[in-house]
């Protein structure tokens, strides 16, 4: 059954292909509109069946493929020809751009404006703080803004890698302000549980700092170790070193651009990482075995409370 006539994504890339399939696949809206600025994107997503129109125009990816007419000048389709929910799924620093954007796109003449607009980037603050925290409207024509975070995903990037079934019992995070409408909290979260999710909702600030223990320093702590590999000792790595720093096979600017927007909450990070390698080479350097044990044991018994 469709709860929205039309998903707009913005960015089909893994995760915004993904998003559109797993519409599609749950046929929550009637039709889903890609917007990217790489034309062959587009048409692999529309091979895959990701999105059912594309476009390289926002203007058009917002306004365009309006709904089939009948004879009689009656909407055969639906009397909604633009989105309920835009998805907004572009490296960080593009998102608050592209938030802006699609507000004063959509035309002031239209009876129906009324867009809720999210994103799926891994770091919220520099994008919440701009439309959140205002005692005034910050978007035009109705819009409005609330966060998410799917966290979920892969470290191979490209619409060819979307799955529909990437949000499946995932954790997605929404981050909406004091002020955010009951109802637009109701959407999005009718939205990702149709995909799929388990959602949650929290502070930006309090988001962005559980991500960079959570996500961003154990990135950087990978590829810091796939980094220092020796040539020569490639050929004796075992599953645990590939399963170890798999995920440092990410996307590098992808990567850059989150720990650009994250960097203070990821200091914290990498101080108490710091302050805990130090107590491990001591115990080391000691010879403290037993504490080593304990040591073991303690991040054994935090590991087991994961599965």
């Amino acid at each position: 059954m469709s709860i929205f006539s039309r998903v707009t994504i913005i960015g089909v890339g893994a995760i915004g292909g993904s998003v559109g399939l797993a519409v599609k696949s749950s046929g929550i809206a009637r039709s889903v509109i890609g917007i990217d600025d790489v034309e062959e994107s587009l048409a692999v997503a529309l091979r895959i069946g990701a999105i059912d129109h594309g476009t390289t125009d926002i203007d058009e990816g917002i306004n365009g493929f309006l709904p089939s007419v009948s004879n009689s000048g009656t909407d055969r389709t639906s009397h909604r020809h633009k989105p309920e929910i835009v998805v907004i799924a572009t490296p960080v620093s593009f998102v608050a751009k592209y938030v802006v954007d699609v507000a004063n796109v959509v035309r002031n003449s239209d009876r129906l404006r009324n867009i809720l607009i999210t994103d799926v980037a891994s770091t919220k603050e520099t994008i919440c703080s701009q439309f959140y925290d205002s005692d005034i409207e910050t978007l035009p024509n109705d819009c409005r803004f609330i966060g998410s975070h799917p966290i979920a995903g892969t470290e191979k990037s490209g619409v060819v890698n979307s799955n529909a079934n990437l949000f499946v019992n995932r954790l997605t995070v929404i981050t909406p302000s004091d002020s955010s409408r009951e109802l637009d909290i109701a959407m999005l979260l009718r939205f990702w549980q149709s995909l799929g999710a388990m959602v949650v909702s929290m502070p930006y600030t309090e988001h962005d700092r559980v991500l960079a223990r959570t996500s961003h320093l154990p990135h950087l702590i990978s590829a810091l170790l796939a980094g220092q590999l020796r040539t020569n000792d490639a050929k004796y790595i075992g599953t645990g070193f590939k399963s170890t720093t798999r995920i440092a096979a990410g996307k590098p600017t992808l990567w850059q651009d989150i720990i650009a927007n994250n960097n203070e909450a990821i200091l914290e990070a990498i101080k108490e990482y710091e302050n805990g390698l130090r107590i491990l080479r001591e115990y080391i350097e000691q010879k403290e075995w037993n504490k080593i044990t304990d040591f073991l044991e303690h991040a054994k018994q935090k590991r087991d409370l994961l599965e």
